[in-house]
């Protein structure tokens, strides 16, 4: 880079003011004391102008929307367009650690942290030699991909949990279900590091659904419906009548008779039920929970609607919330692509009064069935997984068209070409896993896996791997989510 040594430019200076101090009276002249930078801005990167904010009062002049990853590949080497000051002289620091002025028709490295000084053109003639202003240039770029999800390892649970496992979020508290032997056991924790073990009482086996309102938890097992307000004592529940198969989802309703914010909705509860060997979708509110006639037929269920392991999700649209669900079928709904059968999942949604199928069975758009299969509503898309954590399925319209989702956003999976390669908390494997549950942190955009401790036996064409975990917690969040939440991260 060509540069020239402030000491030349200062004594041109010092020159010009021993001339002009000679002058008449009448010809002083008032030399700026301005000693700050007006604008700044950099060559385009990936064909974008990225803003640059200068923060006058810190002398820090950076980006607040960090560059892509892999943008120091480009700014190793990188043109200053604008460096403009009122007057005055631009200076860093060369090899030699002398002040020399910047020629911004040469190229920068700004991978690093760039100190540069501004001196007025007072502390030039020697006037006011404290007039420089020392500014940092601060080049922000991600270390991560803000398209990526980030894995965490947060622990494991304090007692082994094996097999079939439910977990859920009711007020303040997670609770995880499990069978130890012949009886019902329930973990329990405040922030899903520290658990607590007890018997469920009141449950002789794990409920095939298990829905929490707001003041009451509410389970289905062997047609019969549970109730618990603490999630540790369960009795029989009396508020239902005729045979409950399970429970769907639950959807805030507009209460046209809140007095307050806190009772602006309430929970209505929808679920199965069996009549004369037909099966209906049902409606109740929790505030008429015990009450006679408060159940609400809604329709019949339809042959796609499923019958087992259903997982639902609630988002809010225009106003309104909306529930959708993907589950299982006794008998697997399949098309065909080209010659061959595949088993599909078919997503429904509820708006509170009317359960619509929403999925599509095109052979470009479908999505695949799971077993024990997940649905969540994050980053305002729905995405759906299941057992053997093979793929991510995303939704990009609300459940009707699914795709695989990019490969960015997916489980951590391994490198097993080395025969002596284990997996680690450091290089997990998720493949081939089964026996979880998932449960959301929305306020800080987590998504929490809780795994069952197993054995696995990964098939790779004629190699097998086998591998085992215990009963453990992972989580993870999209890097973007992250940055846009944490403005003191935004070079991560």
């Amino acid at each position: 880079m060509r540069i020239k040594f402030l000491s030349f430019i200062a004594s041109f200076f010092m020159v010009s003011f021993v001339i002009t101090s000679c002058l008449d009276d009448d010809n002083d002249i008032e030399y700026s004391p301005d000693a700050t930078i007006h604008a700044f801005e950099l060559d385009t990167i990936y064909g974008i102008s990225y803003k640059f904010t200068i923060d006058q009062q810190n002398g820090l002049i950076y980006n607040q929307d960090s560059l892509p990853v892999h943008a120091d590949t480009i700014i190793d080497k990188i043109l200053i367009k604008t460096l403009t000051t009122a007057s005055g002289v631009i200076t860093m620091k060369d090899k030699e650690e002398r002040d020399s002025i910047i020629n911004i028709n040469d190229s920068l490295d700004l991978r690093k942290k760039l100190e540069i000084k501004v001196w007025s053109t007072e502390a030039l003639a020697g006037i006011a030699p404290n007039k420089v202003k020392p500014y940092i240039i601060e080049v922000r770029v991600h270390k991560h991909d803000p398209d990526s999800l980030s894995w965490g390892y947060v622990g494991e649970i304090g007692d082994e949990i094996k097999g079939a496992q439910k977990t859920i979020k009711f007020k303040d508290e997670y609770f995880t279900y499990s069978m130890d032997e012949s009886s019902v056991k329930v973990h329990s924790s405040s922030d899903l590091s520290n658990w607590s073990l007890q018997d469920a009482t009141g449950l002789a086996t794990l409920p095939n659904s298990i829905l929490p309102l707001e003041k009451i938890i509410l389970a289905t097992a062997n047609n019969k419906v549970y109730e618990s307000t603490d999630g540790i004592a369960w009795t029989e529940s009396n508020k239902f009548s005729g045979e409950v198969n399970t429970f769907i989802s639950a959807i805030p309703i507009e209460n046209d008779n809140s007095q307050t914010e806190e009772e602006k909705y309430i929970q209505q509860a929808t679920y199965l039920k069996t009549e004369d060997n037909v099966r209906y979708l049902y409606s109740i509110l929790e505030s008429e929970l015990g009450i006679g006639n408060a159940e609400t037929k809604i329709q019949a269920a339809g042959e796609n609607f499923p019958t087992k392991n259903i997982s639902y999700t609630t988002f809010k649209k225009g106003g309104q919330y909306q529930n959708v669900i993907i589950g299982e079928h006794d008998e697997s709904i399949k098309i065909t692509v080209g010659d061959k059968e595949i088993p599909v999942s078919i997503a429904w949604g509820y708006n509170g009064t009317t359960w619509a199928e929403l999925g599509t069975t095109s052979t470009v758009a479908y999505c695949p069935e799971f077993k024990n299969p997940t649905i969540i509503y994050y980053n305002n898309l729905l995405y759906t997984f299941g057992n053997k954590f093979e793929s991510i399925y995303v939704s990009k319209n609300e459940g009707i068209a699914w795709q695989k989702a990019d490969k960015k956003f997916s489980f951590p999976y391994q490198d097993w070409s080395d025969p002596e390669f284990k997996p680690t908390i450091e290089k997990p494997e998720f493949m081939g896993r089964t026996n979880y549950s998932v449960v959301q942190d929305t306020k800080n955009d987590y998504i929490y896996f809780l795994f069952s401790k197993g054995d696995v036996l990964l098939e790779e064409g004629e190699n097998t791997h086998p591998y085992s975990h215990d009963s453990e917690i992972w989580r993870a969040r999209l890097n973007q989510l992250w940055f846009d939440k944490s403005p003191k991260h935004a070079g991560q």
